[in-house]
């Protein structure tokens, strides 16, 4: 029987734009364990984003970020990630979710060098690490990423965090959404294969419509088309916006719809030529105020943002 790396989602999305992928290069690419080159990636990174899906079948999105250390590669089959060395809260809906959940998206992604790399697995939580067993690994493009550096205190403080939810976004909630150059999200297949991906773009690339919705465009990436082919299957994601000033976050959990096929000039120009957006309704939120404490310097916008979207 011939082997296909992707579901059916991913490869209607492929046939819709007539995206073929030599299947010599996915298989040297997509992996069932990680590669021996990518471990000193990952081990040296602060930042891990993970998506998880909670008792109600709903996705979020998390990020923990950790001191040099907390991050651990046991096996090419076997992340931890040790709890003592967090800088973020343990309040996080991911600790929750992963208990009865186990299936998990993860995505480490270095905003230094605009490097990023793809697992998806199971997480088992215990008192002082989060184990996660790779089921497939892969890397992704640098495009949309904003070089940020970010910068640990190096005097230890504890979080003073709070934290309150809703399922209406309030007008704090919409400026932050329409400041944002960066996102990250969760999705899931109907199999529940968890991922966990990255957006970016200029300053105001998330359009905010009338009704609460975010109008998110689809740009020009590596054509696998895993995350509208995951919404294709499973019409729900899990946002996170950071404000990266602040150390504040916004986990939005909601459904999603593919637009596609939109021709007028506007629109061609927001979305790079594809035509395609995708929208995102939120159904419930979670503030956290200060999630972290990281002092992160932009350095400079990504070279494929397009400039036209900014606001």
């Amino acid at each position: 029987m011939k082997k296909t790396y992707f579901h059916e989602g991913e490869l209607e999305i492929q046939n819709k734009y007539n995206a073929y992928h030599d299947p010599t290069l996915v298989e040297r690419l997509l992996k069932d364990n990680i590669v021996d080159q990518l471990i000193p990636f990952i081990e040296k990174q602060s930042t891990v984003i993970l998506s998880s899906l909670d008792t109600d079948y709903n996705i979020w999105a998390s990020m923990l970020v950790g001191e040099n250390g907390f991050i651990k590669v046991k096996t090419s089959k076997k992340v931890i990630i040790y709890l003592d060395k967090l800088k973020t809260t343990q309040k996080d809906i991911l600790f929750k979710n992963i208990r009865p959940q186990s299936n998990i998206g993860v995505l480490f992604i270095d905003t230094v060098t605009r490097t990023r790399y793809r697992l998806n697995g199971s997480a088992s939580l215990f008192s002082d690490r989060i184990e996660i067993t790779v089921v497939e690994a892969y890397p992704n493009c640098p495009k949309y990423i904003q070089q940020r550096v970010p910068v640990f205190s190096d005097t230890p403080s504890e979080l003073e965090t709070r934290e309150s939810k809703g399922d209406v976004l309030n007008n704090d909630h919409k400026q932050l959404i329409k400041e944002a150059d960066t996102f990250f999200l969760g999705s899931m297949n109907k199999e529940g294969d968890m991922d966990a991906s990255h957006r970016g773009g200029a300053t105001g690339f998330v359009e905010i419509l009338a009704d609460g919705t975010l109008k998110i465009p689809d740009y020009i990436g590596n054509n696998l088309f895993n995350t509208l082919g995951n919404f294709l299957q499973v019409s729900k994601a899990g946002l996170l916006f950071v404000d990266f000033e602040k150390g504040h976050s916004l986990q939005l959990t909601g459904s999603t719809e593919l637009v596609f096929d939109q021709e007028q000039e506007k629109d061609i120009e927001k979305t790079m030529g594809t035509g395609r957006y995708w929208l995102f309704k939120t159904t419930q939120w979670i503030q956290t105020e200060f999630h972290h404490k990281i002092d992160w310097k932009l350095i400079s916008f990504s070279p494929f943002n397009p400039e036209n979207v900014k606001k």
